[in-house]
């Protein structure tokens, strides 16, 4: 089976590879990180005429932005323990669960995986959710894993 696992290095995503993993055990893994260029774009400033950022400024901004997609590549194929021999990474520009499908579809994934970090209808509404959009739009089975905070260790009581 071939899993695209999408990631950004969070918790939320790294769990979910793991039990991704755990349940499905893929014999292929396409791990994606999208990574948002947009801050480094050509963008107005808030109704003021022009781009904040100068030309070489935008582009030390998407090469930070993209060298911290790569990393966050890395550190999740290593907290996955993958055999890196089942594994393309791939890192990719623009719109989280548009660029999700696109890539699940071009190198025809057989279920996607995303974490979901389980917030109020609230912050869905009004931010969306890469997960929610990902399970709308795409023709591939998706697989949403539900981050559990209460499984998380308590941080420990300060001595006093």
């Amino acid at each position: 089976m071939h899993a695209l696992i999408a990631t950004d290095g969070s918790e939320v995503s790294v769990d979910a590879g793991k039990q991704a993993v755990a349940l499905i055990n893929p014999t292929k893994v396409t791990l994606l990180t999208v990574a948002d260029t947009s801050i480094a774009e050509d963008s107005g400033a808030g109704g003021f005429a022009g781009n904040l950022l100068s030309p070489e400024e935008s582009e030390q901004a998407r090469t930070a932005i993209l060298d911290t997609g790569g990393d966050e590549l890395d550190a999740t194929i290593a907290a996955l323990g993958l055999d890196p021999g089942i594994v393309d990474k791939r890192l990719v520009e623009g719109a989280s669960g548009q660029m999700i499908i696109h890539v699940a579809n071009e190198v025809d994934a057989d279920v996607i995986v995303v974490g979901s970090h389980g917030k109020g209808w609230f912050k869905r509404v009004v931010i969306g959710s890469v997960s929610e959009y990902v399970v709308k739009h795409s023709r591939v089975p998706v697989l949403v894993v539900r981050h559990d905070e209460a499984a998380e260790p308590a941080e420990p009581a300060a001595q006093g």
